[in-house]
């Protein structure tokens, strides 16, 4: 027995329609292609620098690499 009625098409699921509908509410939302795309630009600068952010360097010749948590200090 089926889910759906015979007479309704099934969803289409597929990444390709879903990146279809994401960039078409992205162009409703902004307007123009060049207003979605600098917005998308936006995000993508931003989740670059928080994902920078977070990720561990580690520690590297015996010194904190840059970005990692500071070494405390030692009281004098």
């Amino acid at each position: 027995m089926s889910a759906q009625p015979a007479n309704q098409p099934a969803e289409d699921t597929t990444l390709d329609a879903e990146v279809t509908g994401i960039v078409t509410d992205l162009l409703e939302e902004h307007g123009s292609e060049t207003a979605a795309l600098r917005a998308l630009a936006h995000d993508f600068v931003i989740l670059l620098a928080d994902a920078d952010r977070s990720v561990s360097r580690g520690y590297l010749r015996g010194l904190f690499s840059q970005g990692a948590r500071p070494v405390p200090e030692k009281d004098a």
